[in-house]
C-alpha cells in the first residue's frame, strides 16, 4: 500500500543508558484506516499483525472490524498495543480481543491497559474475553496465558547488551514466525525470547537481522541456540 498524498513517518530515538526517548513524525501513519486494508489484500495474507495502535488514530477506531474481517477470511491474528503517548490507554479490549488470537503487550503496557498492579492481575482482567495473551517482561522473560493457565519462559540473557530498541518488535517477529507454522506455543514463546535477545546485541532495531546467516551466528555464539 502506498500513499501519493502523505509521506512515510520517521522516528528519532535518543538512547540514554537504560532509558530512551522517541520523537516521531507520524506522516502516513496518522491517516491509514481499516477500510484501506481491503478484502482483496486480506485474502492474499496468512496472518494479520497490528502494532502501535495508539500511534495510528485513523486505524484505531476500525480495529475491531479489521480483525473481524481477517478472521472471516481465515487469517490468524495478533496485536501489540505498544506505548500510548497520551497515556490515556483508551481502547475497548473487551470488544476487540475476541478477534485477536495472540495479544502481545509488554508488562508496563498490560498494567496501564488494565489498571492493575501485577501481570497476574492484568491477565485476570482480560482472560474472560481474550484468547492467548503473551506478556513481554525484559530480562524476566515472557509469560503466556492460555486455557486458564499462566506459563513462563526465561529470557536469553545478554550481559553485553548494546540497547533494547525494537526488542519487543523482534520478540513479536520471532513468536509469529513460529506461530504461523502451527508450532507449540511454548516453542513460539522461546523463539520470541531468542529474537528479542538477538536484537540487543547490536544498536538499533534491525542491525542484528541483516541476514539469516548473521541471525544464526548470533544465536549460536551468544545464546547457544541452533536455528
Amino acid at each position: 500500500m502506498r500513499s501519493k498524498e502523505y509521506q512515510t513517518g520517521s522516528t528519532i530515538v535518543m538512547n540514554y543508558d537504560m532509558d530512551r526517548a522517541n520523537v516521531t513524525y507520524p506522516g502516513a501513519m496518522d491517516h491509514l484506516s481499516a477500510k484501506e486494508v481491503r478484502d482483496d489484500i486480506l485474502t492474499e495474507a496468512k496472518h494479520l499483525h497490528v502494532s502501535s495502535i495508539f500511534m495510528q488514530p485513523a486505524l484505531k477506531g476500525g480495529l475491531k472490524d479489521l480483525f473481524k474481517r481477517a478472521k472471516e477470511f481465515g487469517l490468524t491474528t495478533s496485536m501489540d498495543p505498544q506505548w500510548d503517548p497520551s497515556e490515556q490507554w483508551n481502547i475497548d479490549l473487551e470488544a476487540l480481543l475476541p478477534y485477536v488470537d495472540v495479544f502481545m503487550p509488554n508488562r508496563t503496557e498490560l498494567l496501564h491497559l488494565t489498571r492493575t498492579k501485577s501481570v497476574k492481575d492484568g491477565i485476570n482482567a482480560l482472560k474472560a474475553f481474550a484468547n492467548v495473551i503473551v506478556v513481554k517482561d525484559g530480562t524476566n522473560g515472557a509469560a503466556l496465558f492460555r486455557n486458564g493457565n499462566i506459563e513462563r519462559q526465561p529470557a536469553f540473557l545478554n550481559s553485553e547488551a548494546i540497547d533494547a530498541i525494537g526488542a519487543g518488535d523482534s520478540f513479536d517477529a520471532g513468536f509469529i514466525f513460529k506461530y504461523i507454522q502451527n508450532l507449540p506455543l511454548d516453542e513460539c514463546l522461546k523463539f520470541g525470547n531468542l529474537t528479542g535477545a538477538i536484537n540487543t546485541t547490536e544498536a538499533g532495531g534491525t542491525t542484528a537481522f541483516e541476514s539469516i546467516e548473521k541471525i544464526k551466528e548470533i544465536a549460536q555464539k551468544r545464546f547457544a541456540y541452533d536455528i
